[in-house]
C-alpha cells in the first residue's frame, strides 16, 4: 500500500463572526440546506467528487459502518446547490458534552470552483456550528487538500493550534469496501 506523507493542521475559532460572508451573484439560486439521512450512495458520490484529488479516504466505509458515521446523532450534512446543481457540501460533527463542533468535511464541488462559494458556504457551517451551541469550532486541513484551502479558513477568523505530519494511504491502495460488509 502506497503512503503519503502530509502535514496536518488544526485550526479553531471561538467567537462566531459578526457578519457572514455575502452570497455570490452567480445568475441562479445559492442555496445552502441539511440533509438528513442522506442516502449512502449519494454521500459517496459527493465524498468522492472532492475528495478523490486530495486522497480523501476517511469515509470510504462499508455501508453499515458509513451509515453509522453519516446517520449518528452527532453528524449534521449540508449539501449547497446553484440553480438544481450540486455546488458543494460540508459535514459537522457536534460534540456537545464539550460544547464543540468540527467542520469534519468541507469541499467545493470541481466545475463550482473559482466563483466565491467557498467564502460563502464556509461563512455557512461556521454559522451552522455557532448555530449548535458550540463554543469552539474546529476544522482541519492537510498539504494534499486544495492549496487554497488554509488560506481560506484563515481568511474566516480560524486560527492554527497545532500541526503534525502523518501517513496517509494514497486513494488509489484504499479498495472500495464491498457493498453491505460491515
Amino acid at each position: 500500500m502506497r503512503l503519503l506523507t502530509t502535514r496536518v493542521t488544526s485550526l479553531e475559532m471561538r467567537q462566531r463572526p459578526a457578519e457572514p460572508a455575502k452570497v455570490p451573484e452567480l445568475g441562479a439560486p445559492v442555496a445552502i440546506n441539511p440533509v438528513r439521512n442522506m442516502p449512502i450512495e449519494r454521500y459517496r458520490t459527493l465524498y468522492k467528487a472532492v475528495g478523490a484529488a486530495h486522497h480523501w479516504t476517511s469515509r470510504l466505509l462499508p455501508d453499515a459502518r458509513l451509515k453509522r458515521e453519516i446517520h449518528g446523532a452527532r453528524t449534521r450534512l449540508f449539501v449547497m446547490t446553484v440553480g438544481a446543481a450540486t455546488a458543494g457540501w460540508f459535514e459537522l460533527e457536534v460534540r456537545r458534552e464539550i460544547d464543540e463542533a468540527r467542520i469534519v468535511h468541507f469541499g467545493i464541488m470541481p466545475g463550482f470552483r473559482g466563483r466565491g462559494l467557498a467564502h460563502f458556504m464556509l461563512s455557512q457551517a461556521i454559522l451552522a456550528g455557532f448555530a449548535e451551541g458550540a463554543t469552539r469550532l474546529t476544522i482541519e486541513t492537510n498539504t494534499l487538500d486544495h492549496p487554497a484551502a488554509l488560506k481560506l479558513y484563515v481568511s474566516h477568523g480560524f486560527r492554527p493550534y497545532a500541526t503534525r505530519d502523518v501517513k496517509t494511504p494514497a486513494i488509489e491502495a484504499v479498495r472500495q469496501p464491498a457493498r453491505g460488509v460491515s
